[in-house]
């Protein structure tokens, strides 16, 4: 990775990314989840915004190791790294969550909407939905529920992680520490 941009140490620079992008996620994440008619407009937003976060969080934490290396190790620094490492694996994970929430909720949406065809198979007519019964439907409906839950979980993780590094590290900055 890169330990300079024009110059300048870049984990002040890139920090900001992961600063922004990954409570916007949250942000999309408590929406998608409970409010229900937000969930077709909002998914890729989710998506975006929760990839862009996990990987900006990646950046900011590589290039914080590096910068923390060259400033020597202090108890203030420490700390600020393992909130980093904790919103990056927080990050990560809600990305984790998100995309395949979508994944499963795109997978009931298609067994939701009848598909046009002709030939028979083992419901009736192509197109024609699965019986409202169906082990199929339920187990995914089960599987989002866990998932949204999850993701809510993750959610609250990754905010309060992405505080926590980011009151450290502003401390660190405006009372000269480290």
């Amino acid at each position: 990775m890169f330990e300079k941009v024009f110059g300048l140490p870049a984990h002040p620079l890139v920090v900001h990314a992961a600063v922004v992008l990954v409570p916007i996620a949250v942000l999309c994440s408590f929406a998608y989840v409970l409010v229900p008619r937000f969930r077709p407009k909002i998914g890729w937003v989710l998506a975006l915004s929760s990839l862009a976060g996990a990987g900006a969080s990646i950046v900011a934490a590589e290039t914080g190791d590096r910068l923390a290396k060259f400033l020597g190790g202090s108890d203030a620094i420490n700390e600020h790294g393992g909130f980093g490492l904790d919103t990056r694996n927080m990050a990560v994970l809600l990305a984790v969550v998100a995309v395949v929430l979508l994944i499963v909720e795109r997978a009931r949406a298609n067994r939701r909407e009848p598909m046009r065809g002709y030939e028979r198979d083992q419901w009736g007519m192509v197109g024609e939905p699965p019986p409202a019964n169906s082990s199929g439907s339920t187990v995914l409906t089960v599987v989002s529920v866990v998932l949204m839950i999850a993701l809510l979980a993750t959610a609250v993780g990754a905010a309060v992680s992405v505080a926590r590094a980011g009151d450290t590290g502003a401390r660190m900055v405006w009372e000269s520490v480290g």
